[in-house]
């Protein structure tokens, strides 16, 4: 089975629409990424435009890419602070100049559309899951869609970063899977990949997962994006190869990635409702 995230995600958008809808004041999401990333400011206007089409207001903030660490945090800082603002999302990779821990502690747990500040990450490590990266949660949603029994699983997930791969991996640990968290040096990795009845892959080299690190009947969801020469799109899984042996498996395009943005414009509706709808 094809695990087709654009049903997916037109589902979720549509849920979130009746519950705009319903609102007496409607959420906004402030977008911050830097001039010179133009896959970020491609993915943040599409974003926008489907926010709106959900009745949100989306916010843009196109940023020089010389812009100093204080003045991105003051940004940051203010928009805590705007009443207007229900969530903030920031590019990620950020500017070599710019620290990534800063940004994580000076991010607002109120307004932290991609869960990537320190307390939301430690929630997420206790527990809670109302709130995850929207990535983490759009992996986790299409292995509920596939139907497999996640309690007792044996689950591997490859990538450990802090937004896609660890919270994943205590997404998954939630819901009793037996997980374990593989990496670019993690020895032995086919034959862990082969035990593995559900296997995420995040690792960022095109189609480097093939046919032979897949279980029989596993649910492989591909988390890669990989842009070729010719502009087209592969993933960090061999499709062609592990589709016929995987009982269900992503695409790329049309897999994970279309589901993250309705999974952020559900992570804004929360925060919206829990601490800026009054």
């Amino acid at each position: 089975m094809i695990l087709d995230g654009r049903e997916l995600s037109k589902s979720i958008k549509e849920n979130i629409k009746k519950d705009v809808e319903m609102l007496q004041k409607k959420p906004r999401i402030d977008f911050l990424y830097f001039d010179d990333d133009k896959s970020s400011e491609v993915y943040f206007t599409r974003a926008k435009k489907q926010a709106e089409s959900v009745g949100m207001i989306g916010s843009l903030h196109n940023l020089p890419v010389n812009t100093t660490e204080e003045d991105f945090l003051t940004l940051i800082e203010y928009l805590n602070k705007e009443k207007e603002t229900s969530g903030i999302m920031i590019q990620m990779p950020l500017p070599k100049h710019i620290s990534k821990k800063k940004v994580y502690e000076t991010i607002s747990v109120e307004k932290d559309a991609d869960a990537i500040s320190h307390i939301n990450l430690g929630r997420i490590f206790m527990g809670e899951n109302d709130l995850a990266p929207c990535t983490a949660k759009s992996a986790m949603a299409l292995i509920e869609k596939s139907g497999i029994n996640i309690e007792g699983a044996n689950a591997v997930v490859i990538g450990r970063s802090e937004i896609v791969g660890k919270p994943l991996a205590h997404l998954l640990l939630q819901k009793s899977a037996t997980v374990t968290i593989a990496h670019s040096k993690t020895k032995n990795l086919k034959e862990i990949c082969k035990n593995a009845d559900i296997l995420c892959v995040s690792i960022g080299k095109s189609e480097f997962i093939t046919g032979d690190y897949i279980k029989e009947n596993a649910v492989v969801i591909d988390i890669g994006i990989n842009v070729m020469e010719d502009g087209s799109l592969k993933g960090d899984v061999n499709f062609e190869e592990a589709s016929k042996i995987a009982s269900s498996i992503t695409p790329v395009p049309n897999g994970v990635g279309s589901v993250t943005v309705a999974m952020l414009l559900s992570n804004v509706l929360y925060l919206h409702k829990k601490y800026n709808n009054k």
